[in-house]
């Protein structure tokens, strides 16, 4: 396998979490890796229809992926997690940020934290977390991918968590996937 193909596929399965303290720290650099992708493509929100603008995700896309996340979260015995709108805005923003800079990242383009961008949207976290994935095609496939991942499984299992916002944006090595969860105040 030559060097560019096994690092093609490295990256394709890469996952990225990020679980930090409660604020106002926001994530030390190292812990927010970004690794560039080939040229940007177009940004499309998953599954676009007209009642959709681009910086939304789909209400079903949302509570397809939390309902997958709280079944898991039942297993553990951990209270399942409730939308909010304003943490759908929060990865939303991300999931297209991602798809145009065509970078795996918890650190925006604008150098934003998940947390602050959970305080930009209007939310107001205590403690926060964030998975993130590229390609997996269906809600229950990119949730599939972050159980599989130990460490993006204890992010979700983490019972402290009580609100849930997701995002997706297609675009080239997509789609971009964000799921925010968070303690709130």
């Amino acid at each position: 396998m030559t060097g560019m193909r096994r690092a093609a596929l490295a990256l394709g399965v890469t996952l990225f979490a990020w679980a930090g303290p409660p604020l106002p720290m926001p994530p030390p650099y190292q812990e927010s890796p970004s690794w560039p992708l080939p040229a940007p493509g177009p940004v499309q929100p998953r599954d676009s229809t007209p009642h959709t603008r681009p910086d939304q995700v789909r209400d079903d896309t949302a509570a397809e992926v939390v309902d997958a996340v709280n079944r898991q979260r039942a297993r553990a015995d951990c209270r399942p997690l409730r939308l909010r709108t304003s943490l759908n805005r929060a990865a939303q923003r991300h999931s297209a940020d991602m798809a145009r800079e065509q970078r795996l990242t918890h650190t925006g383009s604008d150098g934003s934290s998940p947390a602050a961008r959970m305080r930009d949207a209007g939310y107001h976290p205590g403690y926060v977390a964030e998975n993130i994935a590229a390609g997996p095609g269906t809600p229950e496939s990119a949730v599939r991918t972050w159980i599989d991942s130990p460490e993006h499984r204890d992010i979700i299992l983490t019972c402290r968590y009580t609100h849930a916002g997701v995002g997706v944006a297609n675009g080239r090595g997509g789609p971009w996937w964000t799921l925010d969860l968070a303690t709130g105040y």
